[in-house]
């Protein structure tokens, strides 16, 4: 890399001089000639201003900066020696590091099922949560390998898509008056609105959909997370809209929450897509996206047939 002021070779250098406290020593051991040894070590002093070697004993000892430098020296040493043997045994089945992004909703409701299968195919794994479009940042940076979003980054030819699920948004309003409901702008009319944060994603959607119905919906409680938006339904302190794979989120037992139909004017629904680069993880992401529908089929649909069997129609994996 430009910049750093070591290469591979010059680590090797220093190491080997350092362990064995002669430079005549070290280069026997590289194959080099004594003074290609000691203009290397002195250039990389140069490049990174500061001594590594005290010569002034024989033999050469390490000063404080140069024992730092060589504890990571062996380090990165053993990490290019490693890569190297994978490289060259062409051995790819498992990947060394996987870094998955996903909405709050699919980790927290079935993170334990896909963990599993992320640990069958990989060595090493992260995966972490947010807003959709911190995620489709991270993933355009190359700060994550994978994302499982309802942004799909549409726009970007770059990348590969899997479409994971389909899910109608739906109305949540407090049981206490549901005997009361007779339609969307009713209640809109006796109960304030519980938003999703204006910076997430699903927050937008929604605002969106409000604003093609001409409703005009008073900012009064907006929140950062499913759990405060339904808790606050369930207290009584409003309405809100969100999804099914949200409800399960939180619990479709809560006797507190009725969920209902949004008004059938146009289709409103929520898209969670798998996103990668093109190429970069071989069959990956076609194996993950398959067993996360799998995972959807066998884990949320039961459950959510279950209990709001109106919702069947128009769910759908994949």
């Amino acid at each position: 890399m430009k910049g750093l002021g070591f290469d591979l070779r010059s680590l090797e250098v220093f190491v080997a001089t350092a362990q064995s406290g002669n430079m005549t020593m070290a280069a026997n051991q590289l194959g080099l000639t004594q003074s290609s040894v000691s203009q290397t070590l002195s250039s990389l002093e140069h490049n990174l201003k500061v001594t590594l070697l005290d010569r002034s004993v024989r033999p050469v000892e390490l000063t404080v900066a140069g024992r730092y430098f060589y504890d990571q020296s062996c380090h990165l040493l053993a990490e290019a020696e490693k890569t190297h043997g994978v490289m060259t045994k062409s051995s790819f089945q498992k990947l060394h590091l996987l870094r998955i992004a996903m909405v709050d909703s699919l980790a927290t409701s079935l993170g334990q099922p896909l963990v599993e299968v992320i640990k069958r195919h990989t060595e090493n794994w992260t995966i972490n949560t947010g807003r959709s479009h911190m995620h489709a940042q991270a993933l355009l940076s190359r700060n994550v390998d994978i994302i499982i979003s309802d942004d799909a980054l549409e726009n970007n030819e770059h990348l590969s898509r899997y479409r994971l699920l389909r899910e109608p948004f739906v109305l949540v309003i407090p049981s206490q008056f549901a005997s009361q409901y007779q339609g969307l702008q009713q209640v809109a009319k006796q109960l304030d609105f519980v938003r999703y944060s204006n910076d997430s994603l699903i927050g937008v959607t929604i605002e969106r959909y409000l604003r093609r119905l001409d409703m005009n919906v008073p900012v009064r409680m907006q929140l950062d997370n499913t759990f405060a938006v339904l808790s606050s339904v369930a207290a009584g302190l409003g309405w809100t809209i969100t999804t099914p794979l949200c409800m399960f989120q939180y619990g479709l037992t809560n006797t507190a929450l009725t969920c209902l139909p949004l008004p059938r004017e146009e289709p409103f629904y929520r898209n969670l897509t798998l996103v990668c680069r093109h190429n970069e993880l071989g069959n990956l992401p076609h194996i993950l996206a398959q067993d996360s529908r799998q995972i959807i089929n066998e884990r949320f649909f039961p459950q959510i047939r279950d209990a709001l069997p109106w919702l069947d129609k128009d769910l759908y994996a994949g």
